[in-house]
């Protein structure tokens, strides 16, 4: 073989060697909350009537409020969100802290951004998710607004805001 062949095939087997390698690692990194996410939709399913899954959530406050949340629709075919407690050493909690809402009687994802940018339009929001924050199911809005950053909660059920604005400090 030529040279110039030697170098090419030496170069494309280095860069799938490392394409192999990072692949690996992501897959050992991300393992762990593959886990906790199938385990909280199979809580979901089993105690919360979910029947096709849409989307997941993941949402920490504080140690006391460790929840995935998924979406989709239960066995009729209904619109829903099924919140899911997990444990301190990150299983879930047991039937008793798994709960289900109806999106007939909460506010869905897209309903709750809408609301924020027409009650909000100065704020940019980083992120959106349902949680859990004063023993009330909620949005968790992750916000910028002026060169702050901050969180502001709203209540699951009607979109009205819980409590002041936690803004972070600056670094």
């Amino acid at each position: 073989m030529k040279t110039k062949t030697k170098r090419i095939l030496f170069t494309l087997s280095a860069i799938l060697l490392v394409l192999l390698f990072v692949q690996i690692y992501y897959n050992d990194v991300m393992s762990r909350s593959w886990e906790k996410e199938r385990a909280a939709v199979q809580a979901a399913r089993q105690y919360g009537g979910l029947g096709k899954v849409e989307k997941t959530y993941r949402s920490v406050w504080d140690e006391n409020s460790n929840y995935w949340v998924a979406s989709g629709l239960d066995t009729k075919g209904e619109n829903i969100m099924v919140w899911v407690k997990f444990t301190k050493d990150g299983v879930p909690a047991g039937g008793d802290f798994v709960h289900a809402e109806s999106l007939k009687d909460g506010m869905s994802e897209k309903q709750m951004s809408s609301l924020i940018s027409s009650q909000f339009p100065e704020v940019s929001m980083l992120r959106l998710v349902p949680g859990m924050y004063e023993n009330e199911y909620v949005w968790q809005l992750h916000f910028r607004d002026e060169g702050k950053t901050g969180y502001r909660f709203f209540r699951f059920a009607d979109g009205e805001p819980i409590g002041e604005d936690i803004i972070l400090p600056n670094p």
